[in-house]
């Protein structure tokens, strides 16, 4: 968590506040499923439950991957040299 806040205060703002906003989203959804997970009592619930959680984390875990790309490219971009790729 503490990376992502670092990651959003180092980031270009304009060009990844909408890829913020649909992480912080993500992560609302994934806390929802969890909640409903610990109310259910039916299996068939909890199963649903389940598969909701994993397709949940695996959009937050893409997302997450995303940010740290542009956020990357972004910090590698600024590099004096890095247009060939390699480091100055």
């Amino acid at each position: 968590m503490r990376k992502l806040h670092y990651l959003r205060r180092t980031a270009p703002r304009s060009e990844m506040q909408p890829l913020f906003d649909e992480l912080d989203s993500s992560r609302s959804a994934l806390a929802c499923a969890y909640a409903r997970f610990d109310e259910s009592t039916e299996p068939e619930l909890i199963e649903a439950c389940v598969y909701e959680i994993n397709a949940a984390q695996a959009r937050y875990n893409y997302l997450l991957r995303r940010v740290k790309e542009t956020v990357g490219e972004a910090a590698f971009g600024t590099i004096p040299g890095s247009e060939a790729g390699v480091w100055a």
